[in-house]
């Protein structure tokens, strides 16, 4: 993975994993660790991926579009990246009350970066897996990505219709990137996938 530039103060400390392919990274910026990652390389019959945890959002914030850039530069089609969402509230808060996750704070970034497939990974027993954690892929091809992109909307204008009178405050802003999404990503019916729009 490349870098960020023109961040002054960025570096990274860089270490082998648990097996090999797999490396540690620590991203540090203005004296403080922003966040952890793993990062496996991929290999023969295995897909490679990005892990990020441990986050700092005091410092990740500032760099927050930049590392999102970079990883999804980093991963191939079909590669997943995990990102930790307990630190963002308004990515946690939307996802407890059903939001689909491309209308959250992180989804939404990560849509914008080229990610069209999303899952949510709770582990309510006591965490023994790990945190809470979004999963995104890029599509595989163009199939791939309509098809995706038709569930997305689905599932986003059922949320639109559920919450467009009175939302509760939490979910303001979500409804709000809900909305411009429909705009902007869906056709008018999804009858006529060619009519897509990017964001």
């Amino acid at each position: 993975m490349e870098l960020a530039s023109g961040f002054g103060g960025l570096s990274a400390s860089i270490s082998r994993g648990r097996f090999t392919g797999e490396f540690n990274l620590k991203i540090v910026y203005g004296g403080g660790v922003a966040a952890h990652l793993k990062v496996f390389c991929g290999r023969p019959s295995y897909r490679g991926w990005v892990e990020i945890f441990n986050v700092e959002p005091s410092i990740f914030l500032q760099l927050e579009d930049e590392i999102y850039r970079i990883t999804s530069r980093s991963l191939k089609a079909g590669e997943p990246l995990y990102i930790e969402y307990y630190w963002d509230p308004e990515t946690l808060k939307p996802l407890d009350m059903g939001a689909p996750p491309q209308t959250t704070r992180i989804g939404f970034k990560l849509l914008t970066q080229g990610f069209t497939w999303f899952k949510v990974w709770y582990y309510p027993e006591g965490f023994m897996e790990g945190n809470i954690k979004i999963q995104a892929e890029k599509p595989i091809n163009e199939k791939s990505k309509i098809r995706h992109i038709e569930e997305a909307c689905r599932e986003i204008r059922e949320f639109i219709e559920k919450w467009k009178t009175q939302p509760p405050k939490t979910l303001k802003e979500t409804i709000e990137r809900s909305l411009k999404i429909e705009k902007h990503l869906c056709p008018p019916t999804l009858s006529t996938p060619s009519t897509f729009y990017p964001l």
